[in-house]
């Protein structure tokens, strides 16, 4: 399945959505979405992801959590909301903050999973 079509398909479903960024494990986009950004700064956004999802893995391992699942990030303005996936890929949905959080993540982790059916 496109990834690309997944992303869009989560732009539809979670109105509040910005967009969504599928990436690999050094923060490389392999495909993104948008709804008012420029398409450069939401894959700016993905990078710096690679960096917080690695201090965030380092810290649960270290404390014997297990595996990093999920986090999200809350700003002024914007939520992000990361999934991860198989071999350090991660997927990335950035929204209004005003927005459903719970439906959002519902829609995130959907996508998540056929996107790790896809990379199996």
């Amino acid at each position: 399945m496109p990834f690309n079509y997944l992303l869009t398909n989560l732009l539809v479903d979670v109105p509040s959505a910005v967009g969504a960024i599928f990436l690999d494990d050094e923060g490389e986009t392999i495909e993104c979405v948008t709804r008012h950004r420029d398409p450069y700064e939401m894959k700016v956004e993905g990078a710096y992801h690679s960096i917080f999802k690695r201090r965030l893995q380092d810290a649960v391992a270290a404390s014997g959590g297990g595996r990093l699942e999920a986090y999200r990030m809350v700003g002024r303005r914007l939520t992000s909301l990361t999934e991860t996936l198989p071999d350090g890929y991660y997927i990335v949905l950035v929204m209004d903050r005003r927005g459903s959080e719970s439906a959002a993540r519902h829609h995130l982790r959907r996508a998540a999973r056929v996107i790790a059916r896809e990379l199996s």
